[in-house]
C-alpha cells in the first residue's frame, strides 16, 4: 500500500501533467484555488474557506479579475460555482456556498423598494395581502396536511402551583400518532385571560431554558395564559422523529400546523379572551411568529424577537424549507409581518445579528404600510444596538411592556424573581425517557413519509441513521451532564455528515486514471477514493477533535475514536503481541502511538475499506520500525503463521481421534 502523502502527490502530478498554457482553445482556464490565492496576494486580503475548491477549474479566469475592486473580482470568480463571499472586516472575506435564504442588507433594501412600488395605498396593499395570504398557504403545503389532522383532546399532566401562576404539561395529537408537547402557564386568577402562543426558537435548551421559563411565568403572573411547545425534532418531539427531522422541509410545514393546532385548542378553553390573542418568539421562534400571523387572522398582537429582516428568511429548513418567500412573485419576512397591520406589532432587534438593519430599513417600511390604515403608531421597534442574538432581559422587558400595554396586563406583577425555574424533567409530557408516550405514538420519521414525497427525504433518512449512531456512541460513555452529552452528540453527528457528504460529492472518478509515477502501477479504485477523500478541508477534523477534547477526558475521546474505527487499535495491537510475544515496552509504546495516529486519521474516511487501508499504511510503518529495531518482521510473521497452522492441525487431529 502506498503512503497517503505519496498518493496525493501522485494525483497532483497526474493532474498537472495534462495542463496546457492558457489559450483561447482551453478557455484561459485555471484552477479555482490558484486564482483565489492570487487574489489574496494581489489585494492583500485574507480569504477564509467554507467552500470546496478541489478539482474546480475556472474558465477565462484572469479576465474575471478587476484590478480596482477585490469584491467585484471575488463576485466574478465565485459566481460560476454558486459560491459567494461575506465581508468580515476590512481585510477578511469568508467564502461560502450560495444561501437561498440569506442575502445582504443592500439586497433587502432593493427588495423593499420593489415591493413598495407595488402598492401606494390601502386598496392596492389589500389586494397584495390577499394574494400573499393565499399563496403562502399554497407554497407551504399546509392545507393538505391540516386536512389529515386528527380531532383530539390533549393529554394533560397534573397542575403545578407556583407564586401567581400554574404550569401544566400537555401532549396534543396532530397527525395520527404524532404529538406536539409543551407547557401551559396560567394566571392564578379567575376570569378570562389574554393568550400568548410562544413558538420556540433555536436557543440551546429549547422550552426548558431558564429565560424561557422566566418569560412564560412572568407573563402568566401578569395575567396572560402562555403556551410554549417543542420544535419539530426538538425536545420530546425528537423521541418520535429524531433530531435530524428538524432540518427538513417537513419541519417547516409541521411546525406551522402545530402552532395553529395549539391555537385551535386553546381557544376552546373558557378562560381565554378571544379578543386578546398574542404570539411571541425569538430567533427561529420569531420567524414562526410572523408565519403564524400570515396564516391566521385570529392573532391580535405579535412580537417577533431578534428575527425579522428583509434579507434573511431563516437559517434552518424548518424556517425556509418550503418556498414561502416566492409567493406572489417574491416576498420576504418584512412584508409578511406587514400583513399584520393595523394590529399591534412589536419588533425587537439588536446590533450584532442580521436584525441590525431594522431601525433604518425594515421598521420604516412597516411604518409606511401601517400608515395606510392610519396606524403607524401600532408598530414599534425596540432596538438594542450593543446586544447580540439572544432573548436576554432587555428583550424580555420589551415583550412584557408590549403585552402589558396592548392586553392590559398587570405590570405590578412583573417580577422574574418570583418565577420558579423547574428542572426539565418536570416539564416532560411523556416522562423522563418517554415511558408515558401512548402506545399508538409513532417512533420514527418513516411513519410520516406517507404525508410527503418519499424521494425528498432520502437524505434525511441517512441523517437520521448518523444521528442514531452518534447518540449510541455518546450513550456508551454514560455521561452524567446531559448538556455535554447533547453537545458531543451534535459534534459527532456533524462530523459524520460532513465525511459522508464529502465522500458522496467526490467519488473516486474525480481522480484521474493512469499510472502512478511513484510505483509504475495503475491507481486502484480504493487508492483513488483515498486521494479524493484526503482533500476534505482540515477544519472538519480539527473542529471534531477540539470539541471532543474540550468536553471529554482523553480516555473518553479514545473511546469515541474506537467507535469510529470499530476497535481496530486494540485488535491490531493484540495481533502484534501475538506475533512478537517479547515486545519491549518501548516497542509496544511506539507501535501503539502509530496505531493511534492511524485511528485519528481514519475517522475522516467513510468506508471500512478506506479505514482498513489507512491502518494498513501505519502497519507498514510499525513493521518498518521493528525491522529497524533489530527484528525480522517477515521471519516473525512466518513463524507465527506456521505456529497457528500447526495448532489448527493438532486440534483437528485430536478431534478425529475422539
Amino acid at each position: 500500500m502506498i503512503p497517503m502523502k505519496k498518493l496525493v502527490m501522485a494525483a497532483m502530478l497526474l493532474s498537472s501533467a495534462g495542463a496546457n498554457a492558457q489559450t483561447y482553445e482551453n478557455q484561459f482556464a485555471r484552477p479555482l484555488h490558484d486564482v483565489l490565492a492570487d487574489i489574496q496576494t494581489r489585494f492583500n486580503v485574507r480569504l477564509k474557506y467554507d467552500i470546496d475548491t478541489v478539482g474546480k477549474v475556472l474558465p477565462y479566469a484572469d479576465f474575471r479579475i478587476r484590478p480596482y475592486s477585490v469584491e467585484e473580482s471575488l463576485t466574478n470568480v465565485l459566481a460560476p460555482f454558486d459560491y459567494k463571499f461575506v465581508k468580515q472586516d476590512a481585510q477578511t472575506y469568508k467564502l461560502k456556498v450560495y444561501e437561498y435564504a440569506r442575502r445582504t442588507d443592500a439586497d433587502g433594501e432593493k427588495m423593499l423598494a420593489h415591493l413598495q412600488a407595488l402598492y401606494a395605498d390601502k386598496a392596492s396593499w389589500e389586494q397584495r395581502k390577499a394574494c400573499l395570504r393565499a399563496e403562502v398557504r399554497s407554497k407551504l403545503g399546509l392545507d393538505s396536511l391540516i386536512a389529515k389532522r386528527v380531532a383530539s383532546k390533549p393529554i394533560l399532566s397534573k397542575i403545578r402551583k407556583f407564586d401567581g401562576y400554574t404550569v401544566q404539561n400537555f401532549a396534543l395529537e396532530t397527525l395520527p400518532g404524532l404529538y406536539v408537547c409543551g407547557s401551559i402557564y396560567t394566571p392564578r386568577t379567575s376570569g378570562k385571560h389574554a393568550l400568548v402562543v410562544c413558538p420556540n426558537g433555536h436557543f440551546g435548551g429549547g422550552r426548558y431554558r431558564e429565560d424561557q421559563q422566566q418569560r412564560m411565568g412572568t407573563l402568566a403572573r401578569m395575567g396572560a395564559v402562555c403556551v410554549d411547545y417543542d420544535l419539530f425534532g426538538w425536545g420530546e418531539s425528537a423521541l418520535q422523529v429524531g433530531g435530524a427531522a428538524h432540518r427538513s422541509s417537513a419541519a417547516h410545514i409541521i411546525q406551522a400546523m402545530n402552532g395553529l393546532s395549539i391555537l385551535d385548542y386553546m381557544l376552546t378553553r373558557k378562560d381565554i379572551d378571544k379578543t386578546r390573542v398574542g404570539v411571541n418568539g425569538g430567533s427561529g421562534g420569531g420567524t414562526q411568529t410572523v408565519l403564524l400571523t400570515a396564516l391566521d387572522e385570529r392573532f391580535t398582537a405579535a412580537a417577533p424577537v431578534v428575527s425579522l429582516a428583509s434579507h434573511f428568511d431563516g437559517g434552518c429548513p424548518c424556517e425556509s424549507g418550503m418556498p414561502v418567500s416566492l409567493a406572489c412573485g417574491g416576498t420576504n419576512n418584512a412584508e409578511l409581518a406587514a400583513m399584520f397591520a393595523p394590529r399591534p406589532l412589536l419588533v425587537v432587534s439588536d446590533g450584532k445579528d442580521w436584525t441590525a438593519s431594522v431601525p433604518a430599513l425594515e421598521f420604516p417600511y412597516l411604518q409606511k404600510v401601517y400608515g395606510f390604515y392610519g396606524a403607524a403608531d401600532k408598530v414599534t421597534n425596540v432596538h438594542l444596538p450593543q446586544e447580540g442574538h439572544d432573548f436576554g432581559i432587555n428583550k424580555r422587558m420589551a415583550v412584557y411592556n408590549f403585552f402589558a400595554s396592548v392586553f392590559n396586563l398587570d405590570k405590578s406583577k412583573l417580577d422574574e424573581k418570583k418565577v420558579t425555574i423547574e428542572p426539565q424533567e418536570a416539564m416532560f409530557s411523556f416522562g423522563n425517557k418517554g415511558e408515558l408516550m401512548p402506545a399508538k405514538a409513532i417512533r420514527s420519521f418513516d411513519a410520516l413519509a406517507v404525508y410527503f414525497d418519499k424521494g425528498r427525504f432520502a437524505q434525511l433518512q441517512s441523517d437520521l441513521s448518523l444521528e442514531k449512531k452518534a447518540a449510541e456512541w455518546v450513550a456508551s460513555l454514560q455521561l452524567k451532564d446531559q448538556k455535554t452529552a447533547g453537545y458531543v452528540t451534535t459534534l459527532i453527528y456533524n462530523h459524520l455528515r460532513a465525511v459522508r457528504d464529502w465522500h458522496n460529492d467526490h467519488p473516486f472518478t474525480t481522480i484521474p486514471e493512469g499510472i502512478n509515477p511513484l510505483t509504475g502501477s495503475p491507481l486502484s479504485e480504493l487508492e483513488r477514493s483515498l486521494i479524493a477523500d484526503s482533500a476534505m478541508p482540515k477544519e472538519v477534523h480539527t473542529k471534531l477533535m477540539n470539541g471532543l477534547r474540550k468536553s471529554l477526558t482523553e480516555e473518553q475521546v479514545e473511546a469515541i475514536l474506537d467507535k469510529y474505527t470499530v476497535g481496530k487499535v486494540a485488535f491490531t495491537m493484540k495481533g502484534y503481541k501475538a506475533i512478537v510475544p517479547d515486545l519491549t515496552e518501548k516497542e509496544e509504546a511506539t507501535i501503539l502511538a502509530h496505531l493511534k495516529q492511524a485511528r485519528e486519521q481514519a475517522i475522516d474516511y467513510k468506508s471500512m475499506k478506506q479505514i482498513s487501508a489507512v491502518f494498513e499504511m501505519y502497519k507498514n510503518k510499525c513493521e518498518a520500525y521493528l525491522n529497524n529495531n533489530g527484528r525480522n518482521w517477515r521471519q516473525l510473521f512466518k513463524a507465527y503463521v506456521d505456529k497457528v497452522k500447526a495448532e489448527k492441525a493438532a486440534k483437528k487431529a485430536a478431534e478425529q481421534k475422539q
